[in-house]
């Protein structure tokens, strides 16, 4: 049965399993679907797909395809984030065990652009990256584009930071971490990083996206030098800020 959520989201299946156990009301659920942009139906890639509240979040494949796995059962908030897209917000309540299927359909947003001089054959930057570049020519922070990523053709992607300086790569069982030197907090050791995304604050780790996943990479090792755009208040030992790659 097919039944609307929001305007733009359709709940496609939904298998409610019974409550048998203890254990079973335990179940983690997944939710999983499409995501197409409206009027076209074009799968969209890229998009950021978010369990408000948890660290549970992915991106859509070149298929628009996307899966959240391990999502704790019950009423939840899902986010569904593109630079050039009008964001959604929606609830979903999830029985234990469920896998919920999702199609989503996102609009075009208007974004203005600055006026750009063009010489030769050169390409404007895409809309969401016209920041990145921007910073880049402030000399502030330690930038890392696409084609530097394609050069060094990493396995992953915080490979691309070992040579970032104050920047130390902690790995543990095959999952590595990035650790930030504080000058100011070098009595206790290392310092957690601030991550963000597309601009979004985010709570995962660099190696959660591949290196084919990401458009660009800013670092900043001190409060001192984070502009405004990352600067919460809160990121005293320094501030990541991953940029997805930009379709086409």
């Amino acid at each position: 049965m097919v039944s609307k959520l929001f305007p733009a989201i359709v709940l496609l299946a939904g298998a409610n399993l019974p409550l048998q156990a203890l254990f079973a009301q335990q179940r983690p659920a997944t939710i999983s679907g499409i995501v197409t942009a409206v009027g076209t139906g074009e799968p969209l890639l890229g998009v950021q797909v978010v369990v408000t509240g948890t660290k549970i979040w992915t991106l859509t494949n070149s298929d628009g395809i996307f899966q959240l796995r391990n999502v704790p059962p019950g009423k939840h908030i899902v986010e569904i984030k593109h630079p050039n897209r009008a964001p959604l917000a929606f609830p979903v309540t999830l029985e234990p065990g469920q896998n919920m299927e999702l199609a989503v359909r996102l609009e075009t947003t208007s974004v203005p652009l600055p006026e750009l001089v063009v010489e030769g054959e050169a390409e404007a930057p895409a809309p969401k990256m016209l920041g990145f570049h921007a910073r880049k020519g402030s000399g502030q922070g330690y930038f890392i584009t696409r084609e530097d990523i394609e050069k060094r053709n990493p396995r992953v992607l915080s490979d691309m930071l070992r040579s970032v300086p104050g920047l130390r790569i902690v790995c543990d069982g095959g999952h590595c971490r990035v650790r930030s030197f504080s000058e100011t907090r070098r009595i206790m050791g290392a310092c957690p990083i601030q991550y963000f995304l597309d601009g979004l604050p985010f709570m995962g780790d660099v190696d959660e996206l591949t290196p084919d996943q990401v458009e660009g990479i800013e670092i900043y090792r001190g409060s001192a030098s984070i502009p405004p755009e990352f600067n919460t208040g809160t990121a005293m030992c320094g501030v990541i800020a991953l940029w997805s790659r930009v379709p086409g």
